[in-house]
């Protein structure tokens, strides 16, 4: 049966978000819980129970503590708790994809259950992205959650998200902030592989610019190729080539660059 999660509206929200304003991580826990006026989806199934709730939330503060909490997160902190509550998200919500992309589910999360770890993640209420589902590639936890989904691969009884693992923070922004790559799983995926591959490895150029690069030319081939309609592994050996024919360009214009240098009087 699906799982509905409490929804709260952007009103609502950000009336809760005033009261956060400037207090101490401790006296936003204290204010932290399930809103009095949250609502369900109408779409069928049934309200996700108290229980179910508390786990959750327990967990991700779990997840905030090893990555240091309270103390101010470093980026690595930051890189490591994302990494661990994605995984806390998409294994223990429960939840479908109709229902994550629900803005208000994740807005209650943030604004309600969870305000002093968000705080504690983003340093305060002024992003309001990152509490208010309104984009769910920037949201708090919306973003892991649909990270961990599309990048998860089933193995029989287990989910493997080494994938997940082996990317930066950049690498996943390159994938995610993009609709038309991170919509399409298996697409998303082959793409995950080939920058946590040997050949992107191997180059001497700088990972960024070949991941900028490879991105660039893709996004170029999505209105003349729909990704959706093919094999998994031939949809591998089109963004294989691609990162290859992006590496090779990039070798290229860097020894043009050394070459016009050496030849300066």
């Amino acid at each position: 049966m699906t799982l509905l999660y409490p929804r709260i509206t952007t009103a609502e929200a950000k009336r809760l978000l005033a009261r956060y304003e400037n207090l101490p991580l401790e006296d936003i826990k204290r204010q932290a819980g399930p809103s009095a006026v949250a609502f369900y989806g109408t779409t069928g199934g049934a309200p996700v129970s108290p229980a179910r709730l508390q786990r959750l939330t327990e967990a991700l503060r779990d997840c905030a503590h090893r990555a240091g909490h309270p103390r101010p997160p470093t980026h690595h902190n930051k890189i490591a708790f994302d990494r661990e509550s994605a995984k806390v998200l998409h294994t223990t919500m429960d939840i479908v994809p109709a229902e994550a992309g629900q803005p208000d589910v994740w807005t209650h999360l943030a604004a309600c259950l969870l305000p002093d770890i968000v705080t504690w993640r983003f340093g305060g209420t002024r992003t309001l992205e990152r509490w208010i589902g309104t984009g769910l590639v920037r949201h708090a936890f919306a973003r892991l959650w649909w990270q961990a989904h599309v990048l998860q691969v089933a193995d029989g009884s287990s989910t493997d998200y080494s994938l997940l693992d082996r990317l930066s923070e950049s690498d996943l922004n390159q994938i995610f902030e993009r609709r038309s790559i991170g919509g399409t799983p298996p697409l998303a995926q082959a793409l995950a592989r080939e920058l946590s591959g040997p050949s992107i490895e191997q180059t001497s150029v700088p990972r960024r610019a070949v991941v900028r690069d490879v991105t660039k030319r893709l996004r170029r081939l999505l209105p003349f190729t729909s990704f959706a309609s093919l094999d998994e592994a031939v949809i591998q050996r089109r963004i294989h080539a691609l990162l290859i024919e992006s590496i090779e360009a990039l070798e290229d214009e860097i020894m043009r660059q050394n070459r016009g240098a050496t030849s300066d009087p």
